[in-house]
């Protein structure tokens, strides 16, 4: 009863709280192009000018920009503008505080920020806003030169800016000097040119939460009437401060290259780990003979279908394999199988002559069935609810034991083998891992990626030559060789039945002794078409013959397969440097809502 009145309480209070907070859309959208530009006024003021193409993929309620500001700096005779790029139509929004809906704007300050919030509804496509506003106090002049240092785009954004473009513009021409950094932890490139007055950074693809500063130094004379200003000298300070940035960002990206070299080295020198599973496979158990040299094998073997199917296979066994120990036990009389609604359901019954020696099979009698009989509609059904999976698993644990107690098997030689595939696959997945996490921290150019491409191409190689080497490993005694020829042999015996006449090698009786190990190699249809064009008149006088058979191979394995299968597991230029020369704007940012 507590339980039911808490329940209720947090249901209560789930509902309380999506009535009384606001609905909140999470707008999709790309940020596609971004150019800002500042252009110098002569009272050291910057006249902002910020397009951003949105790519939005669903709908949204509109836009927002917050700019970051220092003490004493002001953001005013702001405007907004929105442009439909698919259609070209134009909007300008109105500001208004208080509605929030149709082309309006709000504008607000918060501590030393001001923020842009515009209402304009996106259904989905490409739009661009445009901001323009001025920054007072944006330029502090000194007795030998003025400097801006200013982010021009903040880290607040939450998403990738693909092709930026920053710009600083002043009013004047053929400057008697100017001097401009860039500090932005992405590679891309700058124009510093006096005689248009102009310094320009463009940047490929900007990362999210970086900012892009740039750091300027020009004549008093462009800002004459420039309330902020200093005693002392600024130039060679500032020149002294880059100079040491910049050998900074030079020796982390020095040490950088060279972790990537050592990297690279490393994970080139990786492929010497597999050197063990090449060493530990010298010595080996009983080879097998190819295919070729063997032939065909007519004689029935004497050991089980499901023997064969893992020497042949070389793995657990699987379905058809129960399937396989079904019929043989049937061909025994301990069984009876029984065809049900047209042939699409097989029962299964117990005989006297029943022995219950396989653990899994009495299980399926016992909790899929009446523990008399069950069908293959049942298995379906019940699945795993009555722990089949588990007991299937069992069983093939079991097996493969089997083949080491009954001396196929090699105990030392396998166990050696399972451990060297695991520690190759381990290697495997650590240089995948490695190759993978250098691709992207790596700096992207074409030799980093030709030599990653290369290193990874080479330890793919040792590893696939690991694993061919661990394939021709072998783990058998000389009785497991023997057993696994004649097996093979027997296999190709079966899938060459229409090649010779099944009479000569011996009467139907026999043949419904080879049926099962026909199924367990899959094989079974094939082997029931030749036998029904070979011996049409026996089959004929036995209806139930070929359902019999066709129920084990067929039936029998779909339905455990499908029982096992819910729970069975079977995935110029600048280069990019993160250090700042302390300019304002650092927290300015945006995006939709």
């Amino acid at each position: 009863m507590k339980r039911k009145h808490l329940a209720l309480l947090v249901l209560l209070l789930v509902t309380g709280l999506a009535c009384l907070l606001p609905e909140r859309v999470l707008a999709d959208y790309d940020l596609k192009r971004m150019q800002v530009t500042a252009e110098v006024n002569a009272d050291g003021s910057l006249s902002m000018t910020r397009k951003i193409d949105y790519d939005f993929d669903d709908s949204a309620n509109g836009v927002y920009y917050t700019q970051s500001l220092e003490q004493g700096q002001k953001v005013s005779q702001q405007r907004v503008e929105i442009k439909d790029l698919e259609s070209g139509k134009s909007f300008h929004p109105v500001l208004n505080n208080q509605a929030e809906s149709g082309n309006v704007y709000h504008f607000s300050k918060e501590g030393n920020s001001y923020k842009f919030k515009v209402y304009h509804r996106v259904e989905e496509g490409k739009v661009q806003v445009v901001y323009r506003y001025r920054i007072s106090g944006a330029v502090d002049s000194y007795q030998d030169a003025s400097e801006l240092n200013f982010k021009i785009i903040g880290a607040g954004w939450k998403k990738e800016i693909a092709n930026v473009t920053a710009s600083v513009r002043f009013k004047g021409q053929n400057l008697s000097f100017l001097k401009g950094w860039v500090h932005v932890n992405a590679p891309g490139h700058l124009t510093v040119d006096p005689k248009r007055g102009l310094v320009q950074a463009k940047v490929a693809a900007l990362p999210e939460a970086t900012f892009l500063e740039l750091h300027l130094l020009f004549p008093n004379s462009l800002v004459v009437k420039n309330p902020k200003r200093h005693s002392g000298k600024i130039a060679a300070k500032v020149v002294a401060q880059e100079k040491s940035l910049a050998e900074a960002s030079q020796a982390k990206q020095a040490r950088k290259r060279v972790y990537e070299r050592i990297g690279l080295v490393l994970f080139a020198l990786a492929p010497l780990l597999y050197l063990p599973v090449f060493f530990k496979t010298r010595q080996s158990g009983s080879k097998v003979r190819s295919k070729k040299e063997l032939g065909h094998n007519f004689a029935l073997p004497d050991f089980s279908p499901t023997v064969a199917q893992m020497l042949v296979n070389k793995k657990a066994p699987d379905s058809t394999a129960l399937s396989a120990e079904i019929a043989m036990r049937a061909g025994q009389g301990e069984l009876t199988i029984k065809p049900e609604q047209e042939g699409q359901n097989f029962r299964c019954v117990k005989t006297s002559k029943y022995r219950g020696d396989l653990p899994l099979l009495n299980k399926i009698f016992k909790k899929v069935g009446d523990g008399k009989s069950f069908t293959s509609q049942e298995l379906t059904k019940y699945g795993d609810s009555k722990g089949i999976t588990s007991s299937y698993k069992q069983w093939q644990e079991d097996s493969q034991e089997a083949l080491i107690k009954e001396g196929y098997v090699d105990k030392q030689l396998q166990e050696r083998a399972d451990k060297l595939t695991f520690y190759a696959y381990a290697i495997m997945f650590v240089s995948v891992a490695a190759g993978l996490a250098c691709f992207f921290l790596y700096e992207e150019s074409e030799q980093n990626f030709f030599c990653l491409f290369l290193t990874m191409a080479w330890n793919l190689a040792f590893f696939a030559l690991s694993v061919l080497r661990l394939h021709r490993f072998s783990s058998l005694t000389e009785k497991g060789t023997k057993a696994t020829e004649h097996a093979l042999a027997f296999k190709q015996m079966l899938n060459d039945i229409g090649q010779f006449k099944m009479r000569d090698i011996g009467e139907l009786i026999l043949w419904e002794q080879i049926m099962p190990y026909a199924i367990a190699f899959g094989l079974a249809k094939k082997v029931l078409k030749q036998l029904k064009l070979e011996f049409p008149a026996e089959i004929a006088a036995d209806p139930y013959w070929a359902c019999y058979y066709v129920g084990s191979s067929g039936g029998f394995a779909t339905s455990f397969d499908e029982a096992i299968s819910s729970s069975a597991g079977s995935g110029g230029s600048f280069s990019g440097s993160d250090v700042s020369s302390g300019g304002f704007g650092g927290g300015s940012g945006g995006g939709a809502f």
